[in-house]
């Protein structure tokens, strides 16, 4: 799992201009194709589900600036919402997605772990009412290191919704 979207140019710019509107960026990739550009923004709002006047509102305020930025290029952006079962690429979004239900995968057990994202730091997750995959048993903590995430994602559940 790595460490490095949130220093990255184009993340950075991307969260100043949409800050001011309330969104938190998920997670900015980009796809270069020479004369054309395609820009892929996943953004979040702290306390609700995005909608999709959020992702035009977005839209609207970045498409301008992406376009001054690549000139003479053509651009395709997209503005989505992280998704209920999106796959963690950075070592950031466990705290942006503290308190959703977690699925990691722990290359030291070698096993799926089940639960509520809490603290995360520097260099642990903390793992809510874990469980293994194949176990019963509830942890009531459970600490990984990042080192030892080969994988992770949000895990949806019904009965998770209130």
């Amino acid at each position: 799992m790595k460490n490095s979207i949130v220093n990255e140019k184009i993340y950075v710019e991307t969260a100043r201009l949409l800050e001011p509107l309330g969104y938190k960026v998920v997670d900015v990739r980009t796809s270069d194709h020479g004369q054309s550009v395609d820009i892929m923004v996943i953004i979040m709002v702290g306390d609700r589900e995005v909608t999709v006047d959020d992702c035009a509102k977005a839209h609207r305020m970045l498409y301008p600036h992406f376009s001054v930025n690549e000139a003479n290029r053509d651009i395709s952006l997209e503005v989505s919402t992280p998704g209920i079962q999106r796959s963690l690429r950075d070592i950031h979004e466990f705290s942006l997605f503290a308190s959703k239900r977690c699925r990691v995968y722990d290359s030291e057990s070698g096993a799926w772990i089940e639960g509520f994202i809490g603290d995360s730091d520097g260099t642990n997750v903390h793992l809510h009412q874990a469980k293994f995959d194949d176990m019963a048993e509830i942890h009531e903590t459970y600490i990984i290191p990042y080192e030892r995430i080969h994988k992770a994602k949000l895990a949806y559940a019904w009965e998770d919704i209130s």
